[in-house]
């Protein structure tokens, strides 16, 4: 079969337009784009003559149509248009109800802004929506596209969930399990992470040195770095997020709370994904008040009078600590974390305080500190609610026996004020006078337990850190249909949980000595979908550094809440630690932090609000065409004005242009209106003469029509393809860099059993795949900074009378 670009082709019952075609062999490689009403915009390669094909006319002659008919036929074409080259696609089939601002960090991307977002909007706003917006785009804009999700465990099925239901991909989930059953139906040498378009997978997994070696020879179109705070510090998470950072095309990270108050923390978190010293970092960070949505949320300090027995316990405590504090130094800064942790322990309850001095004592009569041996590469992971234990052997005086001796009476003390925890009690009391649901937040998973045993009548849930996956789901599903009217929850365990449609009332048992902790908490319950007022308690424990230190710290927050900049600095817990030991002063919630000159806002929003009504208007008109025509022929018709509604007769035409790069690759197709004041008689063969799309004059003002828009689009264009080409170059360079370490090492055979070298063989293989994919990119965005009008067809006409 003789091909040219623009013959249309029918394939398994759908029309698709040729954009190029290549023989090889006897085999020919057909690239198309959809052009009938259940593909269009879609594009597909197929392999001739396996694939069986039948070939219609280019050009379809119009078919004449009543009104009814040419409405369904118009509406489908307009829900479908394109006005410029960066609308949004995957935007007006997602089901979800799109507010403008959700739309700006997909629009800066594809206006050229830059490569690497920071999405730092307040808690509840819909971050995952804007990243799962840039995910489906890019995957709807390239069909060859991959993409990578990294959240915490815990988010990983709530991820999939919003990825399939609102944007209808189809996520895979990749734990341990889930790999290697993937691994299972491949061949030895081909690496599963390379195959799929769209994977969800957890930090904690990627981190690990295997599962490192599987990707650092990858490269993403899009890597998404979910509650990316996390990855600011200088662990494994973070070395892992980073190196897959430097392998992305595009690096989206998401956090509501994006300054501890640690501005080298902020400088590495600005730095993940980083390839060169001038690419910038786009920052998005909208207030409730920004998005249209604001709602106070109505927070109180519940002041709890102390018992006796916890007042000389906390007074005995702080007497130490403060001696800790003071006499520690620089060559012992394990002493200073040992006297805050016993603080916050003592915060969340006495309970577990005697616990953690219960372990301090025993750490202290060996002869060589926890602290100071070794950690076993292997046991269970991090989960985040549990105490720090090995810190607890570090000796904070200089006299271990006079430790040991303040040590054992403070042990009394904790467990004489663990036997009536005030509290615990007034929990209790508050819990009766209200009877709906709660979240109830505590630091520390035992603290957790303590509560669960104390609550036990009260239909409660736990959720921490520490739970398994369905463990966890079945948590969450009792809290939420109802069977649970309170859910004790640790911040690890409930980290980037959607539940305010079940709950609006948030009780922290203690205040967390990191203020951010304060935000994320009550975002559980107050987010885009939240319809009532969101309350939150805090229990404070009076006469306390809880009471004259941090209370009074939450108060300033929460006057400046809604008003905080992206770089708004909150006091961290070395802040907050010094003020408490020390008195020092605490720094100014809300104030500014210096930022490097690579971070940059953009101002897309009026660009936002209109795409966002455009996007309004073509899911209407998708809704009202309820009985799509199977006939792709163009639908021309007469059409009479409303009543009151004078003018001379006009022939109106929309054509659908088709622009490609230089060697014929798709670049953008749109509707493009013509209105001509023609005359002519009203029988069905002078309508047909009026409105034949082939006549000279029509020809001559769709050719003019096309190349202003080709004018557009090539200015449209600039930008975006000047970036991505400076970031494939980069990334170019960084793998070629891999590529010659890893070839020295192999030239080194000497060095390496015959296992090592398969190794090193196989990711010298994927490192060649990642080079040729990243030359691809590189060609085709030079292809694409020389569009050009590929062809034009007419979509609907109609004489207006």
């Amino acid at each position: 079969m003789n091909l040219r670009r623009g013959d249309v082709l029918g394939v398994r019952d759908e029309r698709w337009r040729v954009v190029r075609h290549r023989i090889d062999g006897g085999i020919t490689t057909v690239d198309a784009v959809g052009c009938s009403a259940a593909n269009r915009t879609a594009t597909a390669r197929f392999l001739l003559p396996f694939e069986p094909v039948r070939r219609f006319s280019a050009a379809p002659r119009p078919r004449l149509v009543r009104t009814a008919r040419w409405r369904h036929s118009a509406r489908r074409l307009l829900a479908d248009a394109q006005p410029s080259w960066a609308s949004l696609t995957a935007a007006t089939r997602a089901d979800l109800d799109l507010i403008p601002f959700q739309l700006e960090p997909t629009l800066a991307l594809l206006n050229g802004h830059g490569c690497r977002f920071l999405i730092a909007d307040a808690v509840g706003l819909g971050k995952t929506v804007e990243a799962g917006l840039m995910i489906a785009e890019t995957l709807s804009r390239n069909a060859a596209a991959r993409a990578l999700v990294i959240c915490p465990a815990g988010l990983r099925e709530q991820w999939c969930g919003e990825l399939i239901h609102r944007f209808g991909l189809g996520p895979v989930v990749f734990d341990a399990y889930g790999v290697a059953h993937a691994a299972a139906r491949l061949p030895p040498d081909v690496n599963p992470w390379a195959l799929q378009p769209l994977v969800i997978t957890s930090i904690d997994f990627v981190k690990r040195p295997e599962v490192v070696r599987a990707l650092e020879r990858l490269t993403w179109d899009i890597v998404v770095l979910d509650e990316a705070h996390n990855l600011a510090g200088r662990s494994d998470r973070a070395a892992a997020a980073g190196m897959l950072g430097r392998r992305a095309r595009v690096v989206v990270m998401l956090t509501a709370t994006p300054h501890s108050g640690d501005d080298r923390a902020f400088d590495r978190l600005c730095d993940l994904g980083r390839l060169t010293a001038s690419e910038p970092l786009v920052a998005f960070r909208r207030t409730r008040s920004d998005a249209g949505v604001a709602r106070p949320v109505r927070g109180r300090l519940l002041r709890v009078r102390t018992t006796a027995a916890e007042a000389a316990m906390h007074e005995a405590l702080l007497a130490y600590t403060r001696q800790v504090w003071a006499g520690s130094s620089g060559a012992r800064p394990g002493a200073r974390l040992v006297a805050s942790l016993l603080a916050r322990r003592a915060c969340s309850s006495p309970d577990s305080l005697a616990r953690s001095i219960t372990r301090r004592l025993a750490m202290l009569a060996t002869t060589e500190s926890v602290a100071a041996q070794p950690a076993l590469p292997f046991g269970p992971p991090d989960t985040g609610d549990e105490e720090p234990s090995a810190v607890l052997g570090t000796p904070g005086l200089t006299h271990v026996a006079d430790e040991r001796r303040l040590l054992e009476r403070l042990l009394h003390l904790a467990q004489a004020a663990a036997a009536a925890e005030s509290k615990i009690a007034a929990l209790r009391r508050f819990l009766r006078r209200t009877r709906e649901p709660a979240i109830v937040f505590t630091e520390y998973r035992d603290t957790l337990n303590r509560l669960a045993q104390a609550l036990g009548g009260m239909d409660a849930v736990e959720l921490h850190g520490g739970l398994t996956a369905r463990e966890r789901a079945d948590a969450l599903r009792r809290f939420n249909d109802g069977r649970a009217r309170l859910l004790l929850a640790t911040d690890a365990g409930s980290e980037g949980l959607n539940l305010h449609h079940r709950c609006r009332l948030v009780i922290n048992l203690e205040l967390p000595w990191t203020p951010l902790r304060l935000e994320q908490r009550a975002g559980r319950v107050d987010r885009l979908g939240q319809r009532r007022r969101v309350h939150v308690i805090h229990l404070v424990a009076a006469g306390t550094c809880e009471h004259s230190v941090l209370a009074r710290l939450v108060s300033r927050i929460s006057r400046l809440r809604g008003s905080m900049g992206l770089l708004a600095r909150l006091p961290d817990e070395q802040h907050v630690a010094s003020s408490v030991f020390d008195a020092a002063p605490l720094p100014d919630p809300g104030a500014p932090a210096a930022v490097a000159p690579h971070v940059v806002t953009v101002d897309v929003r009026r660009q936002a609000e209109t795409e966002a009504r455009r996007i309004q208007i073509a899911r209407a008109l998708r809704n009202a065409e309820r009985h799509p025509g199977s006939d792709d022929r163009p639908a021309i018709a007469r059409i009479r004005r409303r009543r009151g509604r004078t003018g001379p007769p006009q022939c109106v035409w929309a054509f659908r242009a088709h622009f490609t790069g230089a060697h014929g690759r798709l670049l953008w197709q749109t509707l493009i209106p013509l209105v001509a004041a023609l005359r002519g008689g009203h029988e069905p063969a002078a309508v047909r003469a009026l409105l034949d799309p082939d006549q000279p004059v029509v020809q001559r003002a769709i050719s003019r029509a096309c190349a202003l828009s080709l004018r557009g689009l090539r200015a449209e264009l600039r930008r975006p393809l000047a970036c991505w080409r400076a970031r494939e170059g980069a990334l170019v360079t960084a793998l070629q860099a891999d590529h010659g370490r890893l070839a020295a090492c192999l030239l080194q055979g000497g060095l390496f059993t015959r296992s090592n070298e398969r190794i090193a063989a196989a990711q010298s293989r994927q490192l060649e795949d990642a080079l040729r994919r990243s030359r691809a990119r590189l060609a085709e965005l030079a292809d694409s900074a020389d569009p050009r009008v590929d062809s034009f067809d007419l979509g609907f006409g109609a004489l207006m009378e």
